[in-house]
């Protein structure tokens, strides 16, 4: 039986954080030890230091800010534990079943015309809750793959396969999220014009 494959032992965001790989993240935690790192290098502490120890201490104090952005958002630590497996996605990645891009181009065109309806903020209340409903279930369906694709028990090919689904779960998490900024700048919008 061939075994999966494995993130390495090589430093990322998780261990950086003092985490362990995986899609469920104690946000309480996360919270705590970023900021613990963030005492230790902050670059006021190293204002007597060589522009070296300066240099390095900026750099760190970034990579940190950046494990805490990518690991508190969903979307964001999909797309990450991903690339961790050596998956990427394109700019042109569109890779989703046809029955979810028919979905998201009818709740376009309903966003498109919400103006004319009896009641707009009634309306894209409506878009808004069934997109914050569908990111949800996607959240869901991630934190199971991940689940999955961690487990020590796969061969080589379920973990390609588990990661296949995750990778068109994420894209179909990235059409969602675009909708729901789409909605609320329309409710911006609306406000505005009230």
């Amino acid at each position: 039986m061939t075994r999966n494959t494995k993130i390495s032992d090589t430093q990322n965001y998780f261990s950086l954080l003092g985490l362990p790989v995986s899609f469920d993240i104690d946000k309480k935690r996360l919270n705590e030890n970023y900021h613990e790192l963030q005492k230790t290098v902050h670059p006021d502490k190293f204002a007597n230091a060589s522009d070296r120890e300066r240099l390095l201490s900026v750099q760190k104090a970034a990579q940190i800010n950046d494990a805490l952005q990518t690991l508190k958002k969903p979307l964001q630590r999909s797309i990450y534990l991903l690339s961790l497996f050596g998956i990427e996605l394109g700019e042109n990645d569109s890779a989703v079943d046809p029955g979810f891009l028919m979905e998201q181009m009818e709740l376009r065109e309903a966003l498109s015309k919400i103006e004319d309806s009896t009641d707009p903020l009634e309306a894209l209340d409506e878009i808004l809750d069934d997109v914050k409903h569908r990111i949800k279930s996607a959240v869901s369906n991630l934190q199971t793959l991940f689940q999955q694709i961690l487990a020590d028990d796969l061969t080589e090919d379920e973990q390609h396969k588990l990661l296949a689904k995750a990778k068109a779960q994420v894209l179909k998490m990235q059409f969602l999220n675009r909708l729901q900024e789409e909605a609320l700048n329309k409710e911006e919008d609306l406000a505005n014009q009230l």
